[in-house]
């Protein structure tokens, strides 16, 4: 079992993503994990949260993750973050639109062994999707 604390291993976590280092964000999560999302209709295992985060970082292959703010209590860790990148491959069928995108969100990981074993994170996905042009603004 690591000593890290949930908090610090969710910004290591978040590091890996931003460095688009997959190996260590893969080594955050526990084998089993699984991975809630806004607009997914399930929960993502292991494998399918690589391929959805090798999808994303396709199509915002400079996004980074900012976190705001975060607290942790025992074993689970709460963010408020924003991510920002620019439109450059297809996402969810939509073409590359070369627009710049800033969409915030908030989430929630359990941590069991020094590992990530369960997330849950609600993010402004209509917002995203306005802004590469998929859907009209209000």
């Amino acid at each position: 079992m690591s000593s890290e604390d949930p908090r610090s291993l969710n910004r290591r976590w978040i590091q890996a993503f931003n460095d688009h280092d997959w190996q260590g964000e893969a080594a955050c999560r526990t084998p089993d994990y699984l991975g809630h999302l806004s607009g997914m209709p399930a929960p993502l295992d292991t494998n399918n949260w690589a391929g959805f985060m090798q999808a994303f970082t396709t199509a915002f292959p400079d996004a980074k993750i900012t976190v705001e703010d975060d607290i942790s209590e025992g074993t689970i860790v709460a963010s408020r973050w924003t991510i920002t990148g620019t439109h450059q491959g297809e996402f969810q069928g939509v073409p590359a639109s070369g627009r710049r995108i800033r969409v915030t969100g908030v989430d929630f990981s359990r941590v069991v062994n020094g590992r990530i074993a369960e997330h849950w994170a609600q993010f402004d996905l209509m917002a995203l999707l306005q802004q590469i042009g998929a859907i009209p603004p209000p």
